[in-house]
């Protein structure tokens, strides 16, 4: 048996090596979009997971999986890492997958020093990715190392997968390995995704999101001749008007779940670009305008579009126009009980460090969606050491003692889960 402060040294005596993984984790510029170096990001994981003992296999997506996911971004490939760390009754005992994304968002301009070049300062590490959610890999990999170091043997099985594409909705993903049965119940019994919301929450869930495009069609004409044309943008106004009476009525959907910050406990739709025209003198005969529809855990993905497609059929009515609908992506919205095994477990462990811990759901969407509405598996959660205030940030950081302080979790509820902690 394993006890909690073995497992806590283990972790602390691996400091210098986690931070100086992360140092070369963080050099590698997976951004998305487009998809950029995923081969060498999964050739990097491959390698530290094979160093460890792990049977790894990289899962290379097919094109035409691709094209019906990303159609313009072909050209680069999709490539995950799954690897599978066997105890020593050869599979016989609990099945415990963690899995984390390694794509990044762009990291844009503006930094105080080369986002790709990792600083470590003041306690923290900088680079695109720290937090959001490269530290979660890095965790989980160094959880497992300290506990496979005590030498204890270890029944069931221990699985690590990283994937990409979570950035544009995890498609060629983490929602590819299950549909290809590398994530099910037959070898999954509990799943942490180990996405960034900080060491002293545990998350149960997440909002759904619906994204996509309206587009209201005209007739070109003249601007000194306006009235021989249609003008696209007048009936994209009169639609814009409507969704926004829609969002006053989204605002009294509200949900009792946890869902932080607080403000987000609500439905909500936004309209995030716009698009029209050609010349100051032509009247438009198109209009393209994208939206933001985000959903509480009680709606469905099918219920919203139901819901836009009625308020483009009353802007047809009311002008001689035709709206098109265009989808971008959707997440459907999920959410597990606080009650069940995983939760329980590692809201235990949290308490060594941070008290009670916070029982949370994402105001946004993630992978666990395909674990838990896909897969069907219920004990899932969301777990990780980077701070939700910086995913997507200029000077994105992440401290190493969240780091540590997530990997012990991870180390010690694993060691629960597998029945070799002791008492």
């Amino acid at each position: 048996m394993i006890t909690k402060a073995e497992l806590y040294d283990a972790v602390d005596a691996r400091e210098a090596e986690i931070v100086a993984f992360m140092r070369d984790f963080l050099a590698l510029e997976t951004e998305n979009p487009p998809g950029r170096n995923y081969r060498e990001g999964a050739d990097f994981l491959t390698a530290a997971l094979e160093q460890r003992g792990y049977d790894v296999e990289q899962v290379t997506v097919p094109p035409e999986v691709v094209a019906r996911h990303y159609p313009e971004r072909t050209d680069h490939e999709r490539v995950n890492v799954v690897g599978r760390r066997f105890g020593t009754d050869t599979g016989d005992g609990p099945h415990v997958h963690f899995t984390g994304h390694f794509d990044v968002v762009p990291a844009g301009e503006d930094w105080s020093t080369d986002p790709y070049e990792a600083v470590v300062a003041d306690g923290r590490i900088y680079g695109r990715g720290a937090s959001d959610m490269k530290s979660g890999i890095a965790a989980s990999l160094f959880a497992v190392d300290a506990l496979v170091s005590l030498d204890t043997p270890l029944p069931g099985t221990i699985t690590q997968s990283m994937t990409v594409d979570e950035e544009t909705g995890g498609f060629t993903g983490l929602g590819y390995l299950v549909d290809e049965g590398y994530v099910s119940p037959d070898n999954t019994d509990y799943c942490v995704y180990t996405e960034c919301f900080d060491s002293s929450r545990v998350c149960l869930g997440h909002r759904g999101v619906l994204k996509f495009h309206v587009t209201a069609t005209g007739e070109k004409a003249h601007g000194c001749m306006a009235h021989d044309g249609r003008n696209a943008i007048t009936a994209m106004n009169d639609f814009l008007s409507r969704v926004e009476r829609y969002r006053e009525t989204l605002h009294d959907r509200t949900t009792d779940l946890p869902v932080t910050p607080v403000e987000s406990r609500h439905a909500d739709v936004s309209a995030t670009m716009l698009d029209a025209g050609y010349s100051e003198n032509v009247v438009p005969d198109r209009c393209r305008a994208t939206f933001y529809r985000v959903l509480v855990p009680e709606e469905t993905v099918e219920g919203a579009r139901e819901e836009v497609r009625s308020l483009m059929a009353e802007t047809e009515d009311e002008f001689d126009t035709t709206l098109s609908y265009d989808e971008i992506m959707y997440a459907e919205p999920t959410a597990v009980s606080e009650e069940c095994t995983v939760a329980r477990t590692y809201a235990e462990h949290v308490r060594d460090f941070h008290g009670d811990p916070e029982f949370v759901v994402s105001p946004g969407s993630d992978d666990q969606r395909f674990v838990v509405n896909d897969a069907g598996i219920e004990e899932c959660i969301v777990y990780g050491p980077g701070l939700l205030d910086q995913a997507h940030v200029v000077d994105e950081y992440v401290p190493v003692e969240e780091i540590l302080t997530a990997a012990k979790v991870m180390a010690v509820s694993t060691a629960d889960l597998l029945g070799v902690l002791a008492e």
